[in-house]
């Protein structure tokens, strides 16, 4: 019974490795192409401020559900900031003017 709980875990691992080879990571802070840092919580107008200008920028507005029967619309705004072969591309989510989330993916352009 211990053996085929082993053989199941080495499966799903090297099925997660196989079909999720890039996962994004997630962090408080970013330090801008400048040399500045910035962290979640943030103004978007202390970031535009403190950053240089991203690569991208990308606008939309969602409809989010409350309880019980409520709705709020928020804005999202996301920067897109590719640094190049040799860095990482990080994203930067903005919801109603905040920074809520640093993310980086993959190695840029």
């Amino acid at each position: 019974m211990t053996r085929s709980i082993g053989v199941i875990l080495c499966a799903v691992t090297a099925w997660c490795l196989l079909y999720f080879p890039v996962f994004a990571a997630v962090s408080d802070t970013f330090r801008c192409p400048n040399g500045t840092i910035v962290a979640v919580h943030d103004r978007l107008s202390i970031v535009a401020a403190k950053c240089d200008t991203p690569t991208y920028i990308s606008r939309r507005t969602v409809t989010r559900g409350l309880p019980p029967g409520y709705f709020e619309m928020v804005e999202i705004e996301e920067w897109t900031y590719n640094l190049g072969p040799s860095r990482f591309i990080y994203y930067l989510t903005f919801e109603n003017g905040f920074l809520q989330r640093i993310e980086s993916g993959a190695y840029g352009d």
